[in-house]
């Protein structure tokens, strides 16, 4: 007994003399470590579901593409410039043919986030004629005045239709900054496009330029735009004559309104009404509107007009 009651004495005067542990520090009293996390693995702060579908989405050529839209892209611009770096990742790992690699680029052009500089400039010199279009445009939302001594050649390297997004873009651009010769140089571009089947892209983008509020005037190439046999032109342009109906575009309409394609028949309808203020439906009711009111001569004047006007005089 007397040698059990003195082993306990030892171990009791040696834990009282034990030094005592240290206190917590303050970073980790102000930052427990959550187990879960520690447990799986997962970031404390992850992508909000939202934006994780919208980029998803952004990628399916079935939810976003250029016949039935893209809903996709109004969700990442409303996360502001939260959404700038995943967009560019996006296009970052895009093979060089997927649909959405250009349209990120617009999108990152569309969310101003000065940030972005160093990825649009590094677009500029893309194999992609979109891509270097949508390139300067957000460069020039972004005031990037380095543009300026580029804005003579950029795109005039190739003359062809394959590079008017880019041609179109400089001289918004350079519209915007100005110039006081982008307006009629712009015009040209889009009458000379008019008549070119392949030249979709060109035309699709110069119209979305001519419907924004810095944008050339576009409404005496309008008529002659009406025209092209491409659906997407036809709705862009549908969209565009919607926006301030003119007498020159009533013949245009009027053949638009036979469209199979609600997305164009219906702005088309809706103009031709304010144009001549009467509630008339169909096709039909509208060739006969056309033919009382001579819109067919006064759109061939229109386009006359325009060539007139756009065709360089000798002197």
């Amino acid at each position: 007994m007397t040698r059990y009651f003195a082993l306990s004495l030892i171990f009791l005067l040696a834990t009282a003399c034990a030094e005592p542990p240290p206190p917590p520090t303050p970073d980790a009293m102000a930052m427990p470590i959550d187990p879960h996390v520690a447990a799986v693995g997962r970031d404390p702060d992850p992508q909000p579901e939202a934006l994780r579908d919208a980029l998803r989405q952004f990628r399916d050529r079935f939810a976003c593409n250029s016949i039935s839209g893209c809903p996709a892209e109004a969700t990442l611009l409303n996360f502001g410039w939260t959404a700038r770096p995943y967009v560019q990742q996006v296009f970052d790992k895009a093979p060089e043919q997927a649909q959405y690699r250009a349209r990120a680029v617009r999108v990152v052009a569309e969310l101003r986030d000065p940030l972005a500089r160093t990825f649009l400039r590094d677009r500029l010199q893309d194999a992609d004629p979109e891509t270097r279009a949508y390139a300067i445009f957000g460069l020039g939302l972004l005031d990037d005045r380095e543009l300026v001594h580029l804005l003579p050649s950029v795109g005039r390297d190739d003359p062809t239709a394959w590079m008017a997004p880019v041609r179109l873009s400089a001289l918004w651009l350079a519209l915007r900054w100005g110039d006081p010769t982008a307006q009629r140089a712009f015009l040209q571009q889009l009458a000379l496009l008019a008549n070119q089947q392949m030249a979709v892209q060109g035309l699709v983008w110069g119209l979305t330029l001519c419907m924004r509020d810095d944008g050339p005037h576009c409404q005496a190439v309008l008529p002659l735009i009406a025209r092209h046999p491409n659906f997407l032109v036809r709705r862009a342009v549908a969209k565009a004559m919607a926006l301030a109906p003119l007498p020159s575009y009533g013949a245009g309409l009027v053949a638009l309104t036979t469209e199979s394609a609600r997305s164009i028949s219906e702005p088309a309808e809706q103009a031709l009404r304010v144009l001549s203020r009467q509630d008339l439906h169909g096709p039909a009711e509208w060739r006969r509107w056309c033919a009382a009111t001579g819109c067919q001569q006064a759109a061939d004047a229109a386009i006359a007009a325009l060539a007139a006007e756009l065709t360089p005089t000798t002197r």
